[in-house]
C-alpha cells in the first residue's frame, strides 16, 4: 500500500481502527501545506459516499471513524439495488 495514500488513486477500504495511527491508516498529503496528516472525519463520509457530517451527532470523532469504518460504501449498495430491481422486472 503506497505511503502516503495516493489522490489520484481510488481510496482504499476504510477500516473500523481508521482513528487510531497503523500501518492501515491512510495518510494523505496536503494539497495546501504539502504536510501528512491523517483523514478528516468528513473525508471518511465522502469516501463512503454519506452527506457531510452524516456521523456528526454529538459523538466523538473516534466513533465517527469507527462508524465509517463499519459501514458499507453507499454507491455499491445503490448499484446492487438497483440490479436486483432489473432482475426481478425481467422474471416478471
Amino acid at each position: 500500500m503506497p505511503f502516503p495514500d495516493n489522490l489520484d488513486a481510488p481510496a482504499r477500504t476504510m477500516l473500523t481502527s481508521e482513528s487510531g495511527v497503523s500501518r492501515t491508516t491512510h495518510v494523505i498529503e496536503d494539497f495546501k501545506t504539502k504536510k501528512l496528516r491523517l483523514l478528516t472525519p468528513k473525508e471518511c463520509e465522502r469516501i463512503n459516499g454519506f452527506p457531510d457530517d452524516w456521523t456528526n451527532t454529538g459523538m466523538s470523532d473516534k466513533r465517527r471513524y469507527f462508524m465509517m469504518g463499519n459501514a458499507l460504501v453507499v454507491g455499491v449498495i445503490e448499484k446492487i439495488g438497483t440490479e436486483i430491481e432489473k432482475i426481478i422486472e425481467n422474471e416478471n
